[in-house]
C-alpha cells in the first residue's frame, strides 16, 4: 500500500494538508476513514471495486445506503445493467451506442445529485466507478468541497493480467481491447492523482490485506454530567477564577487543575485573550485544562490571530492582540528566552488545533452547539476553511460608516432544535433568541462575564471589577445609547 495523505492529520484541522509517502518497510495496514464525505474508488473495470464494497458491507464496516456505483444508477435510468451494440449492424448500433450514452449521462447526475444530498445531511458514501478521468474525479471533489465535508480515494492498482483474467469471468465482459485501454488511461491517473485535490488517496495493490475503520467525529463530544460554558474573557483572569469557583471547580490536589466534583468540564467560547491585564494567564489556564481532557476552548477571532502572530506569519497586532505580545516579551525577561520560546510553541500547536466550533451530545442526540460568533444550521458538525471563518467572524455584511463590522442576525434562521452558545459581540445580558443564546457580557468594557450551564440551560455571571479597555465607543456603551430604539422585530 502507497498511502498519499493521512487523512487524520487533516480531519479536523481545516488549514491545510500534509502529504507524504510512506516507505515499503513497516507499512500501515489501516485506512481510517471519514465519519463523513465521499470515498471515491478508482481503478479499470475488474479491478475489485464492488468485491471491496461487498466485503465492507459484510464485515459491518459501511452500510449497504453507503455505497454508490454508476452500474445501479445506469440501471435505474435505463432499466438495463448491460447494452451490446458490438454485434449490430452499423444503423442500429450508432442508435443504442447514442442511447446508451445519453442514459450513462442523465445517470451520473442523478448519482451526483444524491451524493451532494447525502454530503449536506453529513453522510458517507462510497462511489463505485472506474473514475479514470480528472473531470469525473473534480466534479466529486467539488461536490464534497461544496458540502463542507472531506472527500479521498482509495484507488486499486490491479495488474492487468488479473485484470484480464477477470474480464473473461464476467457475465458481461468488458472486452479485451476496453480493458487495455482503461489500463493505459489507470496509469495515466496513478500519475496525476495526487495532484486533483483530494484530502487523502491511497493506492492500494492487494486490498484484501488493508483494514478500513471508522473514525468518529472529532467535533462531537458526550457532554458527560454536564458543562460550563464560559464567555468571551479577554485577559480578565480575576473574574475568570472567581467565576470558575462559583461554578463549583476545585483545584483540591495543588496542581493548578481545577475539577468539578460532578464531573462537570468547561468549555470556552473563544476570545480569552487581548484588551485585558492577563492574556497570559488565561491562555495557560485553557491550554494546561485543555490538556489534561478538563476543558475544551474552540477557535475565535482573536485567538486566531494569535495563533498566525505566534507562527511567524505577517499580522498586524491591534485592538488589544499587542498586549499578548508585550506579556510574551516581559515573561522572555524574566524567566529566560528557552521557557519563553517553549510557552510560545505550545500556544501556537493549542490555538491553530482549535476546532471551529464543538456538538455536545447526550445519548447520541446532539443537544448543544458552542461557536464563537455564529454558526449556520448546515455547518454544524463540518469543517472547513469556509466554516472556521464563519464561526470566528459570524455573518458580517460590509461596514459601517465608523469602520465596524455591520453583523447580520444569523440566528433567526436557526431551526435544526440543537441549543447554540456564542459570544463575540458583547450584550449586556445573556441574550436568548430562537435556541441560541449569547454569553459575551463584556467583562474587558466593564460589564460582566458569564457561564452557560447546561443541560440547566442557566446563567451564572460574575461583575468586572473594572473597565479594562477604557474605550469611550465600547460595545456596552453603544448598547446603552440604543436602549430606547424601536426593536427589530425580526430578531425576535
Amino acid at each position: 500500500m502507497r498511502k498519499e495523505t493521512d487523512f487524520n492529520e487533516i480531519a479536523g484541522a481545516g488549514r491545510g494538508q500534509q502529504n507524504w509517502e510512506s516507505g515499503t518497510e513497516g507499512r500501515e495496514r489501516e485506512i481510517h476513514l471519514p465519519h463523513a464525505g465521499i470515498v471515491v474508488l478508482v481503478g479499470p473495470s475488474n479491478s475489485g471495486k464492488s468485491t471491496l464494497l461487498d466485503r465492507l458491507v459484510a464485515e459491518s464496516v459501511i452500510r449497504r445506503t453507503e455505497a454508490v456505483s454508476s452500474d445501479q444508477f445506469r440501471m435505474l435510468v435505463g432499466d438495463d445493467e448491460y447494452v451490446d451494440w458490438k454485434h449490430r449492424p452499423r444503423s442500429e448500433a450508432d442508435v443504442i451506442y447514442a442511447e446508451y450514452q445519453q442514459v450513462s449521462a442523465k445517470a451520473f447526475e442523478a448519482m451526483e445529485a444524491m451524493l451532494a444530498t447525502r454530503c449536506r445531511l453529513n453522510k458517507l458514501t462510497w462511489v463505485d466507478a472506474t473514475h479514470l478521468y480528472p473531470e469525473d474525479r473534480e466534479r466529486l471533489i467539488q461536490v464534497a468541497r461544496k458540502a463542507h465535508v472531506p472527500v479521498i480515494a482509495v484507488v486499486l492498482d490491479i495488474p492487468e493480467k488479473e485484470l484480464l483474467e477477470r474480464d473473461a469471468q464476467r457475465e458481461y465482459p468488458r472486452g479485451r481491447q476496453r480493458v487495455k485501454q482503461q489500463v493505459q488511461q489507470f496509469k495515466r491517473t496513478l500519475r496525476s492523482i495526487r495532484e486533483d485535490g483530494f484530502d487523502a488517496s491511497y493506492v492500494l495493490k492487494q486490498p484484501d490485506e488493508i483494514t478500513f475503520v471508522r473514525t468518529s467525529n472529532p467535533l462531537v463530544i458526550d457532554m458527560g454530567t454536564g458543562i460550563d460554558i464560559v464567555g468571551d474573557i479577554h485577559g480578565c483572569y480575576d473574574e475568570m477564577m472567581e467565576l470558575i469557583v462559583r461554578l463549583g471547580y476545585m483545584d483540591e490536589d495543588g496542581t493548578g487543575l481545577y475539577r468539578h466534583p460532578a464531573g462537570r468540564k468547561l468549555v470556552s467560547v473563544g476570545d480569552v485573550t487581548s484588551r485585558g491585564p492577563e492574556s497570559l494567564k488565561c491562555l495557560l489556564f485553557w491550554q494546561r485544562h485543555c490538556a489534561a481532557e478538563l476543558a475544551y476552548m474552540i477557535d475565535s477571532n482573536h485567538g486566531w490571530k494569535i495563533a498566525r502572530y505566534l507562527d511567524g506569519r505577517d499580522v498586524t497586532l491591534s485592538h488589544g492582540d499587542e498586549r499578548v505580545e508585550m506579556e510574551l516579551l516581559q515573561l522572555e525577561q524574566e524567566r529566560g528566552q528557552e521557557t519563553a520560546k517553549r510557552v510560545r510553541a505550545e500556544l501556537r500547536t493549542f490555538l491553530l488545533d482549535a476546532p471551529s466550533h464543538l456538538v455536545f451530545s447526550r445519548n447520541g442526540v446532539r443537544q448543544v452547539v458552542v461557536a464563537h460568533a455564529g454558526i449556520r444550521d448546515h455547518f454544524i458538525g463540518k469543517q472547513s476553511k469556509r466554516i472556521q471563518d464563519y464561526c470566528r467572524y459570524g455573518d458580517v455584511e460590509g461596514m459601517d460608516e465608523q469602520g465596524r463590522p455591520v453583523r447580520k442576525d444569523w440566528y433567526v434562521d436557526h431551526n435544526s432544535g440543537e441549543y447554540i452558545v456564542w459570544g463575540h459581540d458583547p450584550r449586556p445580558y445573556p441574550t436568548i433568541v430562537n435556541d441560541t443564546v449569547n454569553i459575551d457580557q463584556g467583562v474587558v468594557f466593564g460589564g460582566m462575564l458569564t457561564a452557560w450551564r447546561m443541560p440547566e440551560r442557566e446563567a451564572v455571571s460574575v461583575p468586572a471589577k473594572q473597565d479594562y479597555a477604557g474605550d469611550p465607543d465600547s460595545p456596552l456603551k453603544r448598547w446603552e445609547q440604543r436602549r430606547f430604539a424601536p426593536p427589530n422585530i425580526r430578531k425576535f
